[in-house]
């Protein structure tokens, strides 16, 4: 994404989980913040949750940590549920979730 003032490529920054009741809107979702490197713009996405991720999609990557046990896996699969939060199979099957 392009900083919409100078045109240069914006650094992702991070994103955040939001919830009710957080000064941001209604429902939770993701912010995603983004800043320029050329001159003083922020930038901030908001993801709203509810209405886009109903339910929970099991996906494979090469490498992500899970959520709940914070471990490091390689070449499995993970559970995304509908608060984007990723979890290995064995602390899904626990019944884990993040805190």
């Amino acid at each position: 994404m392009d900083c919409w003032h100078c045109g240069t490529e914006l650094i992702w920054g991070g994103d955040h989980d939001y919830e009710d009741g957080e000064g941001v809107g209604d429902g939770s979702g993701i912010v995603s913040n983004f800043s320029c490197p050329s001159c003083p713009v922020i930038v901030y996405v908001y993801l709203p949750l509810e209405d886009h991720f109903e339910e929970e999609s099991t996906e494979t990557a090469e490498g992500f940590v899970c959520d709940v046990c914070g471990e490091e896996k390689r070449g499995e699969g993970f559970i995304r549920t509908p608060r984007m939060t990723i979890t290995c199979g064995e602390c899904y099957d626990k019944g884990s979730s993040p805190c």
